[in-house]
């Protein structure tokens, strides 16, 4: 493949060590001259990211697929696969709960030109075991469009190139940052096609688990009842926590992988 290189591993720490300084990037969306910046140098007109959820009780069409399905028809699609040699949120959060070197996938003709010493490249195969060991260890993983993740790699010339598929833990991802930002900016997160998350007042005793593992801040109680809000993801961590099964995810739409390959599909080149 002709063309330059990515980041060197020097580079890509030097990078990553700006972590702890997410939540004041994204609170700098709010400022408009800023903002506009920003959607210029992310490209956010073609970002687009979605969290699969793993939650073993969604409700499906019969017949239909679960979510993850769709991550797997990536990696089974894309022509080249790459898992980085550390997870950038995790590692640099020093994450106690989930290993730092368990790290993201990426896919696309774009990671052919990225360091070995910052990822290596692997099989369609072993992207597959690694979603699903992702899945075994309690990450929730998200795919998507998103040019910040090539400027990380220093490809960003080849970012059209690029997939992203984070697998996420919900004390270290940078998405934990996102109700932080502008609303423009918290949209580039889009909910799965047709999913939708409700609460069974019935069951729900009004623990507040469910808030907790929230990380969008899309969760609250109300006189003794769990409340979703208009913004949930749909990553599925409130259902996952909650011992009285009082939150049921479903989708009813049976068309809603297709809408979603193509939404994703039609942003990168893989």
């Amino acid at each position: 493949m002709a063309g330059g290189k990515g980041r060197s591993k020097k580079s890509f720490d030097r990078v990553l060590s700006q972590y702890k300084h997410k939540d004041l990037v994204f609170k700098l969306s709010n400022y408009p001259i800023l903002k506009q910046l920003g959607r210029k140098a992310l490209d956010v007109d073609n970002m687009t990211l979605t969290y699969m959820p793993v939650y073993e009780n969604i409700e499906l069409p019969v017949g239909t697929a679960a979510p993850t399905s769709i991550i797997e028809h990536f990696i089974r699609e894309a022509s080249d696969h790459l898992i980085l040699s550390r997870c950038p949120c995790r590692s640099e959060n020093h994450c106690k709960d989930f290993d730092p070197y368990f790290g993201c996938t990426f896919l696309g003709p774009a990671v052919r030109r990225v360091d070995p010493e910052v990822g290596r490249l692997v099989s369609m195969e072993e992207a597959l075991e690694h979603l699903h060991q992702a899945t075994e260890m309690g990450l929730i993983s998200c795919v998507g469009k998103f040019r910040g993740d090539a400027i990380m790699l220093g490809v960003q010339k080849y970012h059209h190139d690029l997939m992203t598929v984070c697998h996420c833990c919900p004390c270290c991802c940078l998405s934990t940052s996102v109700p932080l930002a502008s609303r423009e900016t918290r949209d580039t997160l889009t909910k799965l096609e047709g999913l939708e998350v409700e609460v069974d007042e019935e069951k729900c005793n009004g623990c507040g688990a469910c808030v907790k593992v929230c990380i969008f801040k899309q969760i609250e109680v109300v006189d003794g009842k769990a409340v979703i809000g208009e913004e949930c993801k749909g990553c599925g961590r409130c259902a996952m926590v909650c011992k009285q099964d009082a939150i049921n995810i479903r989708i009813e739409d049976p068309s809603y992988i297709d809408a979603c390959l193509e939404r994703i599909g039609s942003k990168v080149n893989l």
